[in-house]
């Protein structure tokens, strides 16, 4: 991260006069590093933990507020454990999340909530309604820890995941108003699904009505229900067969929420199926006095008792939700009204009680007939903002995803417990689906979850770059990827590196993001790479702020990852006024793999983070110097000078300590220099000698001043001496 500091007084005068200037190619890159006096380096070993969110009401479903680890019992199949590890998180508590810094927070400390609108049991004017709610729910309910993600169920279609789980409360409502039907671009530019629409990157979030486009959007949503029910049917096997679809689908959504940490709240938005296909009817007077006569046989049991396979496929589906700490909140929407269709549901068809048995059975409730929804979430909300984390040591069974049963008891008059049923066994990356690998990374990226079997380095610098009549920042992004720790566990000709770059505002709206699989052939490059690593250039382009900038890389076969998480100032360029870059450290090219990413339209693009490079030296993401030794150091200055002179320039330099606190003079020596560019861009090449530091982090501040019209500024960047 790039701190600035108050310009000195005291300045180490250089000249630049007749030096010659070295030349400056322009292909000549090496990967940079999140914050390198923050980036963690050290190996981390798995810790066997289970970690068991709690939530504990009383009769009335209200929060139990200060219970302690003593009033808590916890057993693993049937096995009393000790409780190592003991947490109260109080949700109620709203603390915003600054972008800019603030502790990651963890995953049991949000609430996860899915929103899945059903496509296929429900109307087209409920569902509008439903969206309207939904949509208010995702701006005004959530509290700031939050997340939620956006999905549909259709028979056809199965579940769809629109967005995963995120704060980003733009992507979220947009994905609410169209439901993933009236979207036409290509969507996969980000398999992560964090940002839905892209035209919508950086919108502020609004609570609008839907407009014409989601109203076309509701139109698709009819016609596909009317091809799907056939006519409106009412063959009973047929119908069977969608309900048995939904339970099918439903299953394998919970399998794949158990990728996400923390408990899932699945907020269900349905009109629900006929609920005799699950559990039957109650007895006509004509069929008891079959019984009474004997006459059974003319009696249909199936009509009377329901259809005990599809009974028995919702129930497996009931409790993979509980064994993947989900609960589901089914909302039954016909409940709600529609400002362009107030009628009630599909005549003769109640899914009231067909709801109750799915959410019943997970340990959730039905919100019924209720057209103040937004009043019943704030409830549901309200229910859900206490939690008590317990933390045990398992013992390891060594089998692949063996399911563990867990029970908690708590010594608390009248409490009602509400706990994860159980945990599986830690199962081998390789048999992941493609959706639980994608919900993997993104837990990871949006939690902050602290992973290095791949200690990536990234650096990410921003440039002034001129759009028309704005000035944007284009922020060339370099991670360094060490080889060996990617390959690490590749045995095969072809290794596939996933590279994850993600920047969002204070306000946890995603910006700007790029992402990338990158082939690789081991027969030719295995040699090359765990010798000089792989290097990837992209480039992000942003307004003035302030930025939390997430980078996560990831050998696809093997699952091995490392997360980088830095802040990331952008100032507010000004036309015309001097701007000096974070000093750029290089060093010496030792080889390895340079991938270069185009921008987001697809074209080439100069990036002026690898141009600070010079004959045989790249910039570094991770700086390391040693004392008495030069240093190279690219330093690139924005408009000083004047319109019609070559600028007079005066450099000095001071020596950092971490905290910012001046030691005395850097000793910097120019030994190259650019020409001015057509945008006022000066390349200059100095180099810097540590004397008598001792080992540790420090940062180099440069000051910059013109000799002619007196006009200065100072930047800094951060170093490690050996």
């Amino acid at each position: 991260m790039t701190r600035t500091f108050p310009v000195c007084a005291v300045f180490l005068v250089v000249l630049f006069t007749l030096t010659p200037s070295p030349a400056m190619p322009q292909n000549s890159a090496k990967p940079l590093p999140a914050d390198p006096m923050k980036s963690p380096v050290h190996e981390t070993a798995e810790v066997v933990l289970v970690e068991v969110p709690v939530r504990v009401v009383d009769r009335d479903g209200n929060p139990i507020r200060g219970l302690e680890k003593k009033d808590f019992e916890l057993f693993d199949e049937g096995k009393k454990q000790t409780i190592v590890g003991f947490d109260a998180i109080d949700l109620a508590q709203k603390t915003r999340e600054i972008s800019g810094g603030g502790e990651p927070v963890h995953p049991a400390a949000r609430r996860h909530f899915l929103v899945l609108f059903d496509l296929s049991f429900a109307r087209p004017a409920a569902v509008l309604a439903a969206q309207r709610a939904a949509k208010q729910f995702v701006l005004n309910g959530m509290s700031d820890r939050d997340f939620a993600g956006i999905a549909t169920f259709s028979v056809e279609n199965g579940v769809k995941l629109l967005v995963t789980f995120s704060a980003d409360r733009v992507q979220l409502a947009r994905a609410i108003d169209t439901l993933g039907i009236a979207i036409t671009e290509d969507l996969s530019k980000d398999p992560l699904a964090f940002a839905f629409d892209i035209s919508h990157l950086g919108a502020e979030a609004r609570g609008q009505g839907l407009g014409d486009k989601e109203s076309k959007a509701a139109a698709i949503v009819e016609s596909l229900q009317t091809l799907s029910q056939i006519t409106k049917a009412r063959v009973d096997e047929y119908a069977r067969g969608r309900v048995a679809e939904l339970a099918q689908s439903f299953a394998r959504l919970a399998r794949t929420l158990d990728t996400v940490q923390g408990r899932k709240d699945v907020i269900y938005l349905s009109e629900g199926f006929e609920s005799r296909l699950l559990v039957g009817t109650k007895d006509t007077d004509q069929e008891r006095e079959w019984i009474v006569s004997g006459e059974q046989w003319k009696v249909d049991n199936e009509k009377r008792f329901g259809n005990s396979h599809l009974q028995q496929q919702v129930s497996f589906m009931t409790d993979l939700f509980r064994r993947s700490d989900c609960v589901i909140h089914a909302v039954d929407i016909a409940g709600l009204s529609s400002e362009t269709d107030p009628g009630t549901a599909v005549p003769g068809v109640r899914g009231e009680n067909a709801l109750f048995e799915i959410a019943n059975a997970t340990g959730g409730e039905v919100l019924r007939n209720d057209n103040d929804f937004r009043a019943q979430l704030d409830r549901l909300v309200a229910r859900t903002s206490l939690v008590y984390v317990l933390a045990f040591r398992p013992e390891k069974t060594g089998k692949e995803d063996r399911f563990h049963d867990l029970k908690v008891k708590v010594h608390a008059p009248g409490a009602r417990v509400s706990a994860r049923a159980g945990y599986y066994e830690k199962r081998p990356f390789r048999v992941l689906s493609p959706l639980e690998r994608s919900l993997s990374a993104a837990d990871i990226i949006a939690n902050e979850i602290p992973v290095a079997d791949i200690p990536a380095r990234v650096l990410a610098i921003p440039f002034p770059r001129q759009e028309g009549k704005e000035i944007r920042a284009s922020v060339p992004v370099l991670v360094e990827i060490p080889g060996d720790r990617l390959l690490a566990g590749s045995d095969g000709a072809r290794a596939d590196a996933e590279v994850y770059v993600y920047a969002s505002d204070s306000e946890n709206h995603l910006q700007d993001f790029f992402a990338q699989v990158i082939g690789i052939d081991l027969n030719r490059n295995r040699e090359k790479l765990e010798k000089g690593g792989l290097r990837y250039a992209g480039q992000l382009s942003l307004p003035p702020g302030d930025y939390r900038l997430r980078v996560l890389v990831r050998n696809a076969e093997t699952g091995r990852a490392g997360l980088s998480v830095q802040s990331l100032h952008v100032p507010d360029f000004t036309a015309g006024q001097p701007y000096l870059v974070p000093p750029i450290f290089l060093e010496p090219s030792n080889g390895g793999m340079l991938i270069r990413r185009g921008n987001t339209s697809g074209s080439s693009f100069e990036d002026p983070l690898l141009g600070a490079g010079v004959e045989g030296l790249v910039p570094t993401a991770t700086p390391a110097v040693l004392p008495g030794s030069p240093s190279r150091v690219s330093i690139v200055a924005y408009h000083f000078g004047t319109e019609h002179s070559e600028p007079i320039l005066k450099m000095g330099a001071q020596v950092l300590t971490e905290d910012g606190r001046p030691l005395g003079d850097g000793m910097i020596s120019l030994v190259g220099k650019g020409p001015v560019e057509a945008d006022g861009r000066q390349l200059l090449v100095v180099a810097f000698t540590p004397a008598n530091l001792s080992p540790g982090r420090y940062a180099l501040r440069v000051i910059l001043q013109d000799g002619a019209t007196g006009r200065g500024t100072h930047s800094s960047a951060p170093f490690l001496v050996h």
